[in-house]
Parts: structure tokens; C-alpha cells; sequence
């Protein structure tokens, strides 16, 4: 087994994997992306095929996103969450082929919710929160603070629908959600 691909991938969470905060949305995802334009300010609509899978011995689940705009350009980027068995947290690091990256702390909210909070590069507070999370669907809100977490603004949401069907043994999602 030398393939990349078939390096990375695990086929379920590591036995410490405790809580297993993404094992749910594992598999590919159709979204509905609403999200304000930051050169212009204008909210634009666009499509994301957005697929998450377990790697690295199934410590880790990995994203790759896809996103095409409503003028029909696209883009992509990827989310590393890393479980950290000694403090039991989630790291998370977002990053694009452009070099932009946000680093987060995955954390469970409430109802099922996972929430990630942290910077982006250059000190932008985000937090970016999985709601509303079922086998079949979830709600991606993504928020900003432009004063340093006094308030928070949005500035994304996503509406994902499953493309597949749902993948047994893991997560919020898998369960009654």
C-alpha cells in the first residue's frame, strides 16, 4: 500500500477517538452556499459538493470542498480536524491552495451543534458552527467579530443535503441528531 489516498484514509475513528464530534458527516454533501463577498460586500449565492472523510489512522476527518459561484467560477479548500487525546479537544485548520488558513478548537454545543472558534491568519476572530445536525442534513453558519468577540456578524451559511446515504457507526449525525 504505497497509494496516498489509501494511506490517509481510515475506516473508522481511532479507539480514543472520544467524542467522535465529526464521524456524523462523514461522506459527500450538496449545499446551498449564501455568503457575503468580502471586496465588494454583496451577498452572492453559489453551490459547494462538500465530502468529508476519516484519515490518519482515524485520529483525524478531513474535508475537501468545492465551491462554484453564481458567475460559475470555482474554488476549493480543506479542513483537517485532528483529535488531541490528551486535552480531548479538536484541532482544526482550514486552508486554501491560495495560502489562506484559519485555526480553530472543535468543541460540542448545544443540541448536537459543533462549534469551532478561533482566528483567522491575522487575528480575525471566526466561529463556525455545525447546527441542526441530522443523518441527512446539517446548517454551516459562519461568523465573524470584527472587535475582537464583542460582537459577531454574519458572514455564511451553508444548507447541506446528504449525496449518499448515511454511513453507520459515528458521530451526532449518525444518531437521532
Amino acid at each position: 500500500m504505497t497509494d496516498l489516498l489509501e494511506q490517509l484514509h481510515a475506516d473508522a475513528p481511532a479507539p480514543d477517538v472520544v467524542p467522535d464530534l465529526y464521524g456524523g458527516l462523514v461522506g459527500a454533501w450538496d449545499v446551498t452556499n449564501h455568503y457575503e463577498d468580502e471586496r465588494s460586500g454583496v451577498w452572492r449565492r453559489g453551490t459547494v459538493v462538500w465530502t468529508f472523510g476519516r484519515v490518519l489512522a482515524g485520529r483525524a476527518v478531513q474535508d475537501v470542498m468545492w465551491f462554484t459561484d453564481d458567475a460559475g467560477e470555482r474554488s476549493t479548500g480543506s479542513t483537517m480536524r485532528l483529535f488531541d487525546p490528551v486535552s480531548g479537544a479538536w484541532r482544526v485548520v482550514w486552508f486554501s491552495p491560495t495560502g489562506r488558513t484559519t485555526a480553530l478548537i472543535g468543541r460540542p454545543g448545544e443540541s448536537g451543534d459543533i462549534v469551532q472558534e478561533g482566528e483567522r491568519t491575522g487575528g480575525q476572530l471566526v466561529r463556525w458552527t455545525f447546527t441542526a445536525v441530522t443523518a441527512e442534513s446539517f446548517r454551516w453558519l459562519g461568523h465573524v467579530s470584527d472587535d475582537g468577540g464583542a460582537s459577531w456578524r454574519l458572514e455564511q451559511e451553508m444548507l447541506a443535503r446528504r449525496r449518499e446515504p448515511a454511513i453507520s457507526g459515528g458521530g451526532p449525525g449518525a444518531a437521532a441528531g
